[in-house]
């Protein structure tokens, strides 16, 4: 189920992103363990991924590094970011695998495996969201240039940090407007949570 879990976080990832900036996904697991949904809630509060700004831990989260490959190039009395640069990320989701999921009732497997299909497409957006600002990152390393290429890294410094501010807003926001999109998702298969 996880390869499976893998595939779909990747391929929800890259969908409609017809410009998608190079994106590495992979996918860590956490051993949670019940034989009733509250014997679950207990174990994912106790081993879940810890996010920040989130009291408690969570059911699944993303953790992602922006990379880039572009090298300043002094050019007389330009320098510039070379032309053939790009601006990616590496995300590894973290997801919870259930010890006893196999041998477990069917209605217990089947919520459970409602719950974690949403959290793949969850984290899926908080990838897209990355993918966007690697964007703007990438847009901006290509437009900046500076006098000397020391001016030129102090200037881009400048420029990612309000990239970089935004980005964490949007994860944030993300997260803060997420609860009605998770209770249509358990509405269309037969659940609902208060609220």
């Amino acid at each position: 189920m996880i390869r499976r879990l893998a595939a779909a976080i990747l391929l929800l990832s890259l969908a409609s992103c017809i410009s998608a900036p190079p994106t590495d996904v992979s996918v860590r697991t956490y051993k949670v363990s019940g034989s009733s949904l509250s014997a679950l809630e207990r174990s994912l509060s106790t081993h879940g991924p810890e996010v920040p700004g989130l009291s408690g831990r969570a059911f699944a989260a993303v953790e992602t590094t922006f990379l880039h490959s572009f090298e300043p190039v002094q050019q007389g009395s330009v320098c510039r970011y070379s032309r053939s640069g790009r601006v990616g990320i590496r995300s590894e989701v973290i997801l919870p695998e259930w010890r006893q999921r196999e041998t477990a009732a069917p209605d217990l497997k089947e919520k459970w495996d409602v719950i974690s299909s949403y959290a793949v497409i969850h984290e899926s957006g908080h990838i897209k969201i990355s993918q966007k600002y690697a964007r703007q990152l990438e847009s901006a390393y290509r437009q900046a240039s500076a006098p000397t290429c020391a001016e030129l890294e102090a200037k881009m410094e400048r420029i990612i940090g309000p990239i970089a501010d935004a980005h964490v807003r949007a994860q944030q926001h993300f997260d803060a407007t997420d609860m009605p999109r998770f209770r249509s998702y358990l509405r269309q298969h037969g659940y609902s949570i208060g609220g």
